[in-house]
């Protein structure tokens, strides 16, 4: 969002209402508007490379503990080395720069939302009623929101590695959707 270059107070009403609302739907919008087809960016070598180490991981690693195996340990060693390598290289190529909303990670913010959400749904469940539920799953709605702007934020220093931990977020949150439309119904019922 390049129109807002400065945010307004995290604890002001312009942010909650105006700043924020318009970045979640610039960044959705966003998505949908990127021209289709296959691009290589920078980072596109460090994907392929974390993929084929966490396959060397998956491989090697069940061999490697039920049957002792040396090839399995040379796979895992490999798998799982590769992987703290690749991260530690990723988060060391965000050292020293400040997360911005411009890079807000929308993914990561809507799972802990639908996560805060459907935290609450269980103990009106246990309790037998639905006021408690609703109230426990709008206090998760409130603390899944703000923790979901902070880890936005702050995983943004994870570098390329972030955009991974955001797609896999985007996917769980709309699991999680899914999983509280079907609790709430349940609640309710």
């Amino acid at each position: 969002m390049t129109a807002d270059p400065v945010p307004p107070k995290f604890l002001s009403l312009e942010f909650h209402t105006r700043f924020f609302p318009r970045l979640l739907l610039d960044r959705l919008r966003r998505k949908k508007m990127e021209a289709q087809g296959t691009t290589f960016t920078s980072t596109t070598e460090m994907f392929i490379t974390f993929a084929v180490c966490l396959i060397l991981a998956v491989i090697g690693l069940p061999s490697a503990l039920n049957r002792g195996s040396i090839v399995g340990w040379g796979l895992s060693v490999l798998g799982v080395g590769g992987m703290i390598f690749l991260t530690i290289v990723s988060v060391g190529s965000q050292w020293g720069t400040r997360p911005s909303y411009d890079d807000f990670l929308a993914g990561i913010f809507f799972f802990f939302v639908f996560f805060g959400v459907i935290l609450g749904i269980p103990v009106g469940m246990d309790a037998h009623s639905a006021g408690l539920g609703i109230f426990t799953s709008l206090a998760g709605l409130i603390g899944g929101y703000l923790l979901g702007i902070l880890a936005g934020l702050k995983l943004q220093h994870l570098g390329w590695i972030a955009i991974i931990i955001n797609m896999l977020a985007g996917l769980s949150a709309i699991a999680l959707s899914g999983g509280t439309l079907i609790m709430l119904l349940g609640l309710l019922a």
